[in-house]
């Protein structure tokens, strides 16, 4: 790869997660003033930023970083699970969702990814992540066609939210699907290549959290 490839990819890389901590900053400025549900959202976002820090001082150091991709799959599920219990505000899915988030951390916890081969990508946890968030997704646009209650769906943090994860999950399950075979019969150029596609869901993702976090609550 050229020197000035290299640049603007890692450019990329950096620029992408700028909306992370912005989202932070948003959520904390209004905090007093954001439902319940966006709180919890709000907690999500700090646990991103944890993470993003975590592996920038562990890629300073020369470390490996890749276990830190299944850790943060099993807290951004557990959190997610718990948005989403109160935007569906489903007698049934509280009950079930301690069982159904535990379960995907439990399998996180003896997964290849975080005990056998830390310092490897495993596919099977992201792939299973981006399934159960795409259910929670279409369960939620499931209750808002049904229920009908959001008048203009742009005034609704949660439909921000919601279509920001669509959009990201939907992009992260084709890498996860297909990372380990790019990684081994394709050249790194391409890899970085599609690598930033991630970096540009990312950033897509966190400007709709910065949008749903910024919105005032609507009666």
């Amino acid at each position: 790869m050229t020197t000035d490839a290299h640049f603007w990819n890692q450019l990329l890389s950096r620029t992408s997660i700028t909306p992370v901590f912005v989202a932070g900053i948003i959520g904390l400025l209004r905090y007093r003033q954001l439902p319940v549900v966006l709180r919890c959202l709000l907690g999500l976002v700090g646990f991103a930023s944890a993470m993003e820090l975590a592996g920038m001082v562990l890629q300073a150091l020369h470390r490996p970083n890749l276990f830190l991709i299944s850790l943060d799959s099993a807290g951004e599920f557990w959190l997610l699970s718990l948005v989403y219990a109160w935007a569906l505000d489903s007698p049934a899915f509280w009950r079930w969702r301690p069982w159904l988030a535990g379960g995907f951390v439990l399998y996180v916890g003896l997964s290849k990814g975080l005990v056998l081969e830390a310092t490897q990508f495993s596919p099977a946890v992201q792939v299973l992540e981006c399934l159960l968030v795409l259910g929670l997704v279409m369960s939620y646009f499931v209750k808002l066609l049904n229920e009908l209650r959001v008048t203009h769906l742009r005034q609704d943090p949660m439909f921000w939210v919601s279509v920001g994860l669509l959009a990201y999950f939907l992009g992260k399950l084709q890498l996860a699907l297909f990372s380990n075979y790019m990684l081994h019969h394709y050249s790194a150029e391409l890899n970085f290549t599609i690598w930033n596609f991630h970096s540009l869901l990312t950033f897509l993702l966190y400007i709709c959290y910065c949008r749903a976090l910024w919105m005032r609550p609507q009666k």
